[in-house]
């Protein structure tokens, strides 16, 4: 019975730290889109907070999150968009999934067409509000 709470106890001990620096670590995106019409497509803003890419521990526990912006290039603000219809540059991977958007709202998932691996979901995949750009 010692080596069980004394196993507990280290578990704690760990856990502890870990949970306190997961809010500076945590990934997420803001429930806000930011949209604004660019003549031939909407440019749709997302934002959101990501982990560093570190190399060691030490790195982890001293880098914090940063904000991130992707921007998707819709043909329309409402109804469903395949990701089909979404233009990507000739270097990107093109999409799968879809965007569907209702008064005011979007809801994100798309994933990477890629044949060489499984599909891979977009970090992006989210619900949001649409908001027009300013």
């Amino acid at each position: 019975m010692p080596k069980m709470r004394r196993n507990l106890f280290i578990a704690l001990c760990l856990a502890i730290p870990l949970a306190a620096c997961w809010e500076r670590h945590a990934e997420s995106n803001d429930d806000r889109a930011y949209f604004a019409w660019d003549g031939h497509n909407y440019r749709v803003e997302m934002k959101g907070w990501r982990f560093p890419l570190v190399h060691d521990p030490i790195s982890l526990l001293l880098e914090r999150t940063y904000e991130e912006t992707f921007t998707l290039e819709l043909p329309r603000l409402e109804g469903v968009i395949e990701g089909s219809e979404i233009r990507v540059s000739p270097d990107k991977l093109r999409y799968v999934g879809r965007v569907l958007l209702t008064k005011r709202k979007m809801k994100v998932d798309l994933y990477y067409d890629d044949d060489e691996r499984p599909r891979r979901p977009l970090p992006w995949n989210d619900e949001y509000t649409l908001v027009p750009q300013r």
